[in-house]
C-alpha cells in the first residue's frame, strides 16, 4: 500500500510540473503576443493576472435561457451575438471591463481568455498540490503505523525467544529417570559401579560414535592446521627477506637518483612539487572541449528559443485570424436570421 502512495504521489508531482509548464507557456505566449513598447502593457498585465470569482456552468446556463424566455415573451429577437458569448464564456463570469481607447479589441479578448486559462490552470494546480499534500500526509501516516507495527513485532520475536530459551532451561532442570543396562555404563570405579552419579554424564550411542568420529576429525585438523602454520612461518620468513632486499634497492636507487641530481642541477630537486605546480595539458584540453560544446549548446538553444518566439507569433496571429472569422460568422448568422424573418413575414 505504500508502494502505491508512492506512485501515486509520484503521478501528483508530474501533473504540478506539466500545470507549471502550461502556466509558463502561457505568460509567454501573453508576452509575445503583447510586443515591443506597447503603452497598454501594464493595463493588460493587471487583467491577465486580475482575480476573478467561478461562477458554475449551470448557472450561467439558467441565466441565459431566462433571459431568452424574457425576450421571447416580449417579442424581441434573440441576440446571436449575447448567446454566442454565454456560450463562450460558460466556466467564468468577469467584472465588467471596457476596452480603453487605442487598444488592439483583437488583442483585449485575447488577454481575457488568457485570464481565464491562468485561472484555470491555478485552481487545477491548487487542487494538485492539496491532493499531494493529503497523499503524503496519509503515506507519513502509514509509514508510522508500519513502524510500530515493526517494532511491535521485533519486540515480540524477542519476547518468544527468551520465552523459548526459558522454556529450555527449566526442562533441563527437571529429573529424568534414565534406564540403563551393565554394559552402558562406561564409568567404573577400579571395576565397580560408583556410588554418586552426579557427575556423571548420559547420552545416546549415536552421540557417542558423533563424538569418538569427532575426536578422529580434530586430529586430523589439528595435524592440517600445523601444517598451514609451517609454511605461513617460512612465507612470513622469505617475504621478510624480500622486505630487507627490496629497502636495499629502495636505498641505492635513491642515493643513485640523487647523485645524478646533483651532477645534473647542481642540486636536490623535488620532483613531485614540480608535478603539482605544473600544467596538466590532457586537462587543460579536456577544459577546452568544454567551453567550446557549453558555446555550441549555448548558440542551439539560441537559436530554438527565436524558433519558439517566431512561432509563438505565428500562434498569436492565426489567433486573431480565428477571431475574425468568427467575427465574420456571427455577421453571417445575424444577417440569416434577419432574413428568414423578413421571409417568414413576406410568406404570411
Amino acid at each position: 500500500k505504500l508502494k502505491s502512495y508512492i506512485a501515486q504521489m509520484e503521478d501528483r508531482k508530474c501533473e504540478i510540473v506539466m500545470l507549471q509548464e502550461r502556466e509558463k507557456a502561457l505568460y509567454a505566449s501573453f508576452e509575445a503576443s503583447l510586443g515591443e513598447n506597447n503603452e497598454f502593457a501594464d493595463f493588460l498585465t493587471d487583467i491577465l493576472k486580475k482575480e476573478v470569482e467561478f461562477v458554475g456552468k449551470k448557472e450561467v446556463g439558467r441565466e441565459a435561457d431566462e433571459e431568452k424566455e424574457t425576450k421571447e415573451e416580449d417579442g424581441e429577437k434573440p441576440d446571436l451575438k449575447t448567446d454566442e458569448e454565454n456560450c463562450g464564456s460558460e466556466d467564468v463570469a468577469f467584472d465588467g471591463s471596457v476596452c480603453p481607447e487605442g487598444c488592439s479589441e483583437d488583442l483585449f479578448r485575447n488577454t481575457i481568455q488568457l485570464q481565464q486559462q491562468r485561472i484555470g490552470i491555478e485552481k487545477a494546480l491548487e487542487e494538485e498540490k492539496k491532493v499531494a499534500a493529503d497523499l503524503k500526509k496519509e503515506y507519513n501516516t502509514l509509514a508510522r503505523k508500519e513502524k510500530e507495527v515493526e517494532a511491535s513485532l521485533d519486540t515480540t520475536n524477542r519476547e518468544l525467544e527468551a520465552f523459548q530459551w526459558e522454556k529450555l532451561q527449566r526442562l533441563n532442570e527437571l529429573y529424568v529417570v534414565v534406564p540403563l543396562r551393565l554394559h552402558q555404563v562406561q564409568c567404573l570405579v577400579d571395576g565397580q559401579m560408583p556410588r554418586d552419579f552426579s557427575q556423571t554424564l548420559v547420552f545416546t550411542n549415536q552421540s557417542l560414535q558423533y563424538l569418538q568420529k569427532r575426536i578422529v576429525d580434530l586430529r586430523n585438523e589439528k595435524i592440517m592446521q600445523r601444517e598451514i602454520h609451517k609454511k605461513a612461518r617460512e612465507q612470513h620468513k622469505q617475504l621478510l627477506q624480500d622486505k630487507k632486499e627490496m629497502e636495499a634497492e629502495i636505498q641505492r636507487l635513491e642515493e643513485r637518483c640523487n647523485h645524478l641530481m646533483m651532477e645534473k642541477f647542481g642540486r636536490l630537486v623535488d620532483f613531485e612539487a614540480v608535478q603539482a605546480h605544473s600544467v596538466n595539458i590532457p586537462m587543460e584540453k579536456m577544459k577546452v572541449r568544454i567551453m567550446e560544446k557549453e558555446y555550441e549548446h549555448f548558440v542551439e538553444l539560441r537559436e530554438w528559443e527565436k524558433r519558439i518566439v517566431v512561432l509563438q507569433h505565428q500562434l498569436t496571429k492565426l489567433t486573431r485570424e480565428n477571431t475574425s472569422k468568427l467575427h465574420q460568422l456571427n455577421k453571417f448568422c445575424r444577417e440569416k436570421h434577419q432574413l428568414e424573418t423578413e421571409l417568414e413575414s413576406l410568406t404570411t
